[in-house]
């Protein structure tokens, strides 16, 4: 009987594993866990480039784009997007989007159609993204987000906006769009509604908004207004929008007329900033800007972004030799690891 109770048990048992899915291990790439690192290349040269670093950018790989498509990149690569395992680098001068596996870097499809002058690239659905289009830099009426559906890779309309898209920032609700202008000057920063799909308000800002985060409940810009060359130097401005009272602008804080500040990010409640070769640091509650830097970078950042704890600046030194990125501890500055990259290397996805 004892016999009999053990054989319907073990016959139970198996008969419930065989039901269960069994478990695999999906393979990963060579690039599935690290930092693309865009290198814009050379105007009208056709040497744009991919760099890929690990997480603490001990180690880098460059070019791997052309290494596994056997082929370039193209002209002026300006950003990088992902989407559904896929990474989409967007490349301004050649007026296309390459669409690669995030893990790989095989290309699965090229988007060119619909594209002018594309510029940056962000997800707003599980397969809805918009790419920031200037049209034609010095044409005010003809700029756009186009909307890419990221199952088909085809971009399926467009809405309309001010002059010179650039960087996105978005939360839950919103998208917002930052106006610098082109080859112009602009100071909007365009709502858009992902619940309504479609733009809702624009706000008015300093001169040339270049960068925004989000935190909490408020949209923070920051403009780094009219540079000397222009003949019309403006001051550089931090602006605190209430996103929960009409957008309303709650604090500004103004620089002096000479300071162009740049690359706003944020780090649990801090903000930091790059300007004049020196990295700032100041707290979202605080009520004035700080006067004195966090930490000086010895060269010229070409751009500035925090993830993760590290602060990653890249440089293009020349922009005629290969650029650096430095890699800094955002706890106290000091320097973790620096490597040479691509020609003006600029923006950063990091796929981790």
């Amino acid at each position: 009987m004892k016999q009999i109770n053990f054989l319907l048990a073990l016959t139970l048992i198996i008969s419930i594993l065989s039901c269960k899915k069994p478990k695999t291990t999906e393979s990963e790439g060579e690039f599935a866990s690290g930092v693309f690192v865009i290198n814009e290349g050379n105007f009208m040269q056709g040497n744009a480039s991919i760099s890929f670093g690990s997480k603490d950018f001990s180690t880098v790989t460059n070019d791997v784009y052309q290494s596994v498509n056997n082929t370039a990149l193209g002209d002026q690569a300006q950003s990088v997007g992902f989407s559904n395992n896929k990474a989409y680098i967007v490349v301004t001068g050649s007026n296309k989007i390459e669409v690669v596996k995030d893990d790989t870097m095989e290309r699965v499809a090229t988007i060119s159609s619909g594209l002018s002058d594309p510029r940056y690239f962000e997800t707003i659905g599980s397969h809805t993204a918009l790419v920031t289009c200037w049209g034609d830099p010095s044409d005010s009426t003809d700029d756009y987000l186009a909307i890419v559906n990221t199952n088909s890779d085809q971009v399926t309309g467009h809405i309309p906006v001010a002059l010179g898209p650039e960087k996105m920032v978005k939360n839950d609700d919103y998208l917002f769009v930052a106006h610098q202008g082109a080859w112009g000057t602009n100071n909007k920063v365009t709502v858009f509604d992902l619940i309504l799909k479609e733009v809702t308000n624009t706000i008015t800002v300093g001169d040339r908004p270049n960068s925004m985060v989000i935190k909490d409940n408020y949209l923070w810009v920051l403009c780094g207004g009219e540079p000397d060359w222009t003949g019309n130097e403006t001051a550089g401005q931090l602006y605190k929008i209430d996103m929960n009272n009409n957008f309303n602008i709650e604090a500004t804080f103004d620089f002096a007329t000479t300071e162009h500040p740049g690359f706003l990010s944020l780090s649990g409640d801090d903000l930091y900033y790059y300007m004049d070769a020196k990295v700032y640091k100041m707290n979202t509650g605080d009520t004035a800007l700080p006067s004195s830097e966090f930490m000086t970078y010895n060269g010229e950042a070409y751009n500035m972004e925090i993830y993760n704890e590290k602060i990653y600046i890249t440089d293009a030194l020349d922009y005629q030799q290969e650029g650096t990125v430095s890699v800094f501890d955002v706890s106290d500055g000091h320097l973790i690891n620096q490597k040479t990259v691509g020609i003006i290397p600029g923006d950063l996805g990091f796929n981790f």
